[in-house]
């Protein structure tokens, strides 16, 4: 675990594109790699470290759908974009989640009505169903896609791939996904009073 004071000198550390092979079990990757992929496998491969490294980097926004949220390195990091009113920060999470209560108290530690702040617990919002994306955009160009959630048993125990690009064009198709899901996250909100734990139905097809 990251100690602050190392986390603060690593933020001011731009996002090195091409020393992503440290995180790599073999320090390197293979010859013929796409220019705008890179991709990791746990718990071979350090992705804690990478995600660590990538939202410490974030200078302008940081875009989160995620399901399953339990890394709290990672947490620490959000809250501190959160806290910095030059950063956007959307975070999107599924309503199982958390129970009622703990949805308003997450909305509440979190100052979902700062600045530039936006969160969201909810559906998907085809369907009304689970929230199921592992999604994270910074500073709208590198994007990781992952097959497993924010934790530490899914980062560093269980087999899980984790895909890293920084392709602008498939980060804003991606990104409008998200925006969706999150403003329907959003209204559904408005519209419950934050009642979004509700057992899913099964859509009849």
């Amino acid at each position: 675990m990251m100690e602050d004071d190392e986390r603060s000198a690593m933020a001011d550390t731009p996002f090195a594109w091409d020393d992503l092979g440290k995180y790599k079990a073999g320090g390197r990757f293979i010859d013929g790699y796409p220019d705008d992929q890179r991709t990791f496998f746990a718990p071979r491969d350090d992705v804690h470290g990478l995600l660590v490294a990538l939202l410490d980097s974030a200078q302008h926004s940081i875009v989160v759908s995620m399901s399953g949220y339990d890394d709290e390195e990672l947490n620490k990091i959000v809250q501190d974009k959160l806290a910095d009113e030059t950063v956007y920060v959307q975070v999107s999470l599924d309503r199982n989640q958390a129970s009622g209560a703990e949805v308003k108290q997450i909305l509440a530690r979190w100052g979902n009505d700062a600045l530039g702040n936006s969160i969201a617990i909810g559906a998907s919002s085809v369907h009304n169903a689970v929230a199921h994306l592992k999604i994270v955009i910074v500073d709208g160009v590198y994007m990781v896609k992952a097959s497993a959630g924010w934790s530490l048993s899914g980062e560093q125990r269980r087999d899980n791939e984790v895909c890293l690009s920084r392709n602008a064009v498939t980060a804003a198709e991606t990104r409008a996904i998200l925006d969706i899901n999150h403003d329907f996250m959003r209204k559904r909100m408005a519209r419950t009073e934050l009642d979004v734990t509700k057992p899913y139905s099964s859509p009849r097809r």
